[in-house]
Order: C-alpha cells, then sequence, then structure tokens
C-alpha cells in the first residue's frame, strides 16, 4: 500500500492550496502532457457506443481527495457533454488500507438500488462527522444503511450476493489494467489518466479532465 499513501499524500498540498483559495488552476491550454495527465499506454477498449466518450473515476470514500474533489466533479456533471458516459470504479484494493470494504459497500448499494442515494452522504459521514468506522466496519456499514431502509437481512443477502463479488473481481482487474496507484483517478475514453498524483487543486484536476474530454470531441470528428 506504499505507493497508494505517496499519491494521497502528495495530492494533499495541492488539495490545501485549492480548499483555502490559492490560485493554482491552469488555464484549459496550459495542460501539459506528462505533467497534468499522462497516456494509458497501451490505450484500452471503452464500453460505450459510437461517437460516446467514457470517462472513470477511480475512488474510495475514505480518501480526503476524493472527498475533496467531489462537489468540483458534481458541478460539472451537471453540463457534461450529453455523449459523455461517466461510470465510478471504487478502488476494491485489499489491504490494510480496508479500501476493499467501502468498494464492497459501494456495489452492495449498487444492488440494493441506492447507490445515488447514499454515494454523498457517505462521504459527509465520514469526512464530516468522523464516522471513520464506515471505512473499515461491515457492521457500521449494514448500519448506515438501515437510515435508507434496509434490512439487515437485505444488506447481509446484497454484501455476500455473487453479484456484488463479479463486480469487486471486475473492478480490481481494472485497477489492475490501468496501472492506477491512488486515488482519485480519472481515465478518459481509455486513453489519457489524471488526477491527484498530477499535484493539481481539485478544481484544476476537474478542468482537466474537461480539457480531455473536448480533446476527444475534437478527434471524433476527424
Amino acid at each position: 500500500m506504499k505507493k497508494f499513501k505517496i499519491l494521497f499524500c502528495g495530492a494533499l498540498a495541492a488539495g490545501l492550496l485549492a480548499i483555502s483559495g490559492v490560485a493554482l488552476a491552469a488555464g484549459a491550454d496550459n495542460f501539459v502532457e506528462g505533467t497534468n495527465y499522462v497516456p494509458v499506454n497501451p490505450a484500452q477498449p471503452t464500453s460505450v457506443g459510437p461517437g460516446q466518450i467514457e470517462v472513470i473515476e477511480f475512488f474510495w470514500y475514505g480518501c480526503p481527495h476524493c472527498f475533496g474533489v467531489e462537489p468540483y466533479l458534481e458541478a460539472w456533471l451537471k453540463h457534461k457533454p450529453a455523449n459523455v458516459v461517466f461510470k465510478r470504479i471504487p478502488a476494491a484494493w485489499p489491504g490494510g488500507e480496508h479500501m476493499d470494504v467501502d468498494a464492497h459497500a459501494y456495489y452492495t448499494a449498487q444492488a440494493l438500488g441506492i447507490s445515488e442515494k447514499i454515494h454523498e452522504p457517505l462521504f459527509n459521514a465520514i469526512h464530516l462527522q468522523n464516522q471513520y468506522d464506515l471505512t473499515n466496519s461491515q457492521d457500521a456499514l449494514q448500519k448506515f444503511f438501515a437510515r435508507y431502509g434496509v434490512s439487515q437481512q437485505q444488506f447481509d443477502a446484497s454484501w455476500n450476493s455473487f453479484g456484488v463479488q463479479l463486480k469487486m473481481n471486475q473492478a480490481l482487474e481494472t485497477l489492475k489494467v490501468y496501472g492506477v496507484q491512488g486515488v482519485p483517478t480519472f481515465i478518459i475514453n481509455g486513453k489519457w489518466m489524471t488526477g491527484a498524483g498530477y499535484q493539481m487543486p481539485y478544481p484544476t484536476i476537474v478542468k482537466c479532465v474537461e480539457y480531455l474530454v473536448q480533446q476527444q470531441e475534437q478527434a471524433l470528428k476527424k
């Protein structure tokens, strides 16, 4: 897990500057390959239709930088191009950080049809209300889900279901395919990677995503 911690810590200074309002954001024409984003090598096929652009966010509920970028990401999602297909994939790395526990929670919520309903509240409970047991305790998560009308039986059945385990395995494989080593990380159309590891404030990370989407839009027109 050392690599992931390095990227989290490396993004911390930039994130704090963003929160304090210090202007570090580059203009859209100032994003530089190798500095603000890198190519995915080799580029990966997407699962979207012709003329569509896939944007994947790899995240972890326990990550302060995922929490920090969330409001800027949500603002962008409200006016993103109609042909952009946005997907969230939770970091399902097993190990000492318990990241796989929250990944399991994400897919359990998805199976129960409440993933959008609990997404922001779960972030807030961890980072604003200091309910850190939600990052590592299945029991704490079950009680959290109960606030949204999910019985313990429903929770346990979904948590232990084949479908949720399958998605966990797929998430882990996708992390490996893209070589993701920290979160938040964004993949644009299987070709470009950006995120917290590239020393940008939170608003600029999302602007970089937008810039890369625009580059893909132009490529589609050729």
